[in-house]
């Protein structure tokens, strides 16, 4: 019999991979898959896609899977990001210039060209391991069809076979840490993008904090001074009728004196300042940066994974080249044909993931973007 914890933990278990589910199923996942695949086939020259629902468009991506199409060129994905990433590079950087005197104190202003210089290789980085996913697809695919053909027919007739095959092995692994050098490069920046946008938040969070502690004390020593001029003002008015007129005179001077050198103090730090809202630029970039931070940090743990799986396939079809045996040559095209549900899986989930990295990327570019205009719409990325 089941119990209560059982089924609380069945039941957490479903609502996770029912989220997991629907979260490739909204608007926004769709649409980013469709803007990819609609610039590939621009680069192309073949026809774009019809605009049809979003269902539709949904059903395409697994029919772009289960296809035997051949891989897409590494050129083909080139300026793929500069299509993708919203709001676009040029616009941020114009909007981060005609701000740069408010951003110039903390070093924020260098702080957040940074953060979308960051997020910008970032966004290059994830569709060149598009690239690699779908040449991985490919790659294993070749060594499996070879391995099948080798099984089928006489080993002393398909020399031609066996090359293919060897020319296939000598490659590198589409997912290898080599081949990923960008990705892993902008993966490790993350980190430190982090510790110094969270730096500089806590910086500015206790400046403004001293600010205000400092203007309660000045508004305490301005009554002092107020209650000391009034007393002397007194004491004045006993002693000469002359003293009340310069009682008179020097009293709204000493009250207005400290108050008007506080406020006009004050202003101007405040004005050059401009901590609040600076500090919600770099409060929002912070928190981008973690989330995309994270993001990345899930697809390279897949991405290993999928690697190594590539490279178990690899490893057979070597053994395979090294002893040519009919029933060891059987074994292995048994094994990479059963297996071979398994990485595809592997792979349309890495892909589905660096497509949600996408779109957490762009989404924390233009919460940032959002801060720096005072609370208006980015403007929309550019189409072509």
């Amino acid at each position: 019999m089941a119990t209560s914890g059982d089924n609380n933990t069945a039941h957490t278990t479903f609502s996770v991979d029912e989220e997991y589910s629907n979260a490739f199923r909204t608007k926004s996942f769709v649409d980013m898959w469709a803007k990819v695949h609609h610039q590939l086939r621009r680069t192309i020259s073949s026809p774009s896609p019809s605009h049809g629902h979003q269902e539709g468009q949904a059903e395409e991506v697994k029919d772009r899977r289960s296809s035997h199409s051949s891989p897409l060129s590494y050129r083909c994905y080139a300026h793929l990001s500069e299509f993708l990433l919203e709001p676009s590079q040029e616009s941020l950087l114009a909007a981060t210039a005609s701000a740069g005197d408010g951003v110039a104190h903390f070093h924020v202003h260098s702080l957040l060209l940074d953060y979308f210089d960051t997020t910008y290789e970032a966004c290059a980085a994830c569709t060149t391991l598009l690239a690699s996913i779908d040449r991985a697809r490919s790659h294993h695919r070749s060594i499996r069809r070879l391995l099948l053909k080798l099984a089928r027919a006489r080993l002393d007739s398909n020399c031609t076979a066996f090359a293919k095959l060897k020319s296939h092995v000598e490659l590198d692994n589409p997912l290898s840490p080599e081949n990923l050098a960008h990705f892993r490069h902008v993966h490790a920046c993350y980190g430190s993008l982090v510790d110094r946008l969270t730096t500089a938040n806590r910086r500015i969070a206790r400046w403004a904090k001293l600010i205000r502690a400092a203007k309660k004390a000045s508004g305490v020593i301005l009554i002092g001074a107020c209650g000391a001029a009034m007393v002397a003002a007194l004491v004045i008015a006993v002693h000469t009728v002359v003293g009340i007129g310069l009682a008179a005179v020097a009293a709204p001077a000493v009250v207005a004196g400290p108050g008007a050198a506080a406020r006009s103090m004050w202003g101007r730090m405040a004005g050059k300042s401009h901590l609040k809202r600076v500090g919600a630029q770099v409060d929002s970039a912070a928190k981008g940066a973690y989330i995309v931070g994270r993001d990345l940090d899930t697809v390279s743990r897949m991405v290993r994974r999928a690697h190594d799986e590539v490279e178990h396939g690899r490893d057979v079809a070597r053994l395979v080249l090294r002893n040519r045996e009919r029933p060891l040559v059987r074994e292995a095209a048994r094994e990479l044909e059963g297996g071979k549900e398994e990485l595809a899986g592997q792979l349309d989930e890495l892909e589905e993931h660096v497509y949600l990295c996408l779109i957490t990327i762009n989404r924390s570019r233009r919460m940032v973007a959002q801060e720096m205009m005072g609370g208006a719409a980015p403007p929309p990325a550019a189409t072509s």
